[in-house]
């Protein structure tokens, strides 16, 4: 039986908020925003200031650029886009901008990360958004 593509998408996004807990070593669980399906300026997953939206998919290498844009429309001031993709037989990767970790580059200038790259720089540069996750009541 195929699985129809929201089904597959609301999965991978809860699979990255469980990574994302499990990786962190979060007290509070990484939550879908379910508000996201019936709004479109909003991202699949929060973690402090980032915005993350996931993508799961079939066939290919690289990101689509309606994906980026999605996740970017999604981000608001002093926020910061991430999206997390993965295709079939392939590692999960993370594109964020260049200018998360240095302000004096491009805004225009995206870089890839594989997952567990991501995550060491989630621990090494950004632990106040690990706080700031921490310290967020969920329901």
């Amino acid at each position: 039986m195929a699985i129809n593509s929201r089904t597959k998408g609301a999965n991978f996004e809860r699979e990255i908020g469980n990574l994302l807990q499990e990786s962190l070593s979060l007290n509070n669980p990484v939550r879908r925003i379910l508000e996201q399906t019936r709004t479109k300026e909003l991202p699949d997953l929060k973690l402090g200031r980032w915005c993350l939206e996931c993508k799961r998919y079939g066939t290919g290498s690289e990101p689509l650029d309606g994906w980026w844009d999605q996740v970017t429309s999604a981000t608001g001031q002093g926020e910061f886009p991430a999206l997390i993709y993965k295709f079939n037989r392939r590692p999960i990767k993370v594109r964020i901008l260049a200018e998360t970790l240095n302000p004096e580059l491009s805004s225009n200038i995206k870089i890839d990360l594989l997952w567990e790259d991501f995550i060491e720089l989630i621990k090494q540069r950004f632990q106040e958004d690990i706080l700031a996750h921490e310290n967020t009541v969920t329901h």
